[in-house]
């Protein structure tokens, strides 16, 4: 029997950049929406986002990747329109 490590560690490694591209294709909205969100003075406010999962951590991960997909479709990304 072989030992087959170094492939499933193989296998991972290159779908950990396909995960990541699906998980953000996923998740990005390239025209902003308003997301509500309750302030602790209880007062409700709007966020522009665009992202519908995980807003503060997705702009975080995703922003690598974001700067690349606003320069492969920049008419997808229009910043005065709300919307889907």
């Amino acid at each position: 029997m072989t030992n087959r490590v170094p492939l499933i560690i193989a296998i991972v490694l290159l779908l950990l950049p396909v995960l990541y591209v699906g998980s953000y294709l996923a998740n990005v909205r390239p025209r902003p929406v308003l997301v509500p969100f309750t302030l602790p003075s209880g007062k409700v406010a709007r966020l522009v986002s665009h992202y519908r999962f995980g807003i503060e951590y997705s702009e975080r991960i995703y922003w690598p990747l974001e700067q690349v997909d606003r320069k492969l479709r920049p008419r997808a990304w229009v910043e005065n329109e709300t919307g889907p």
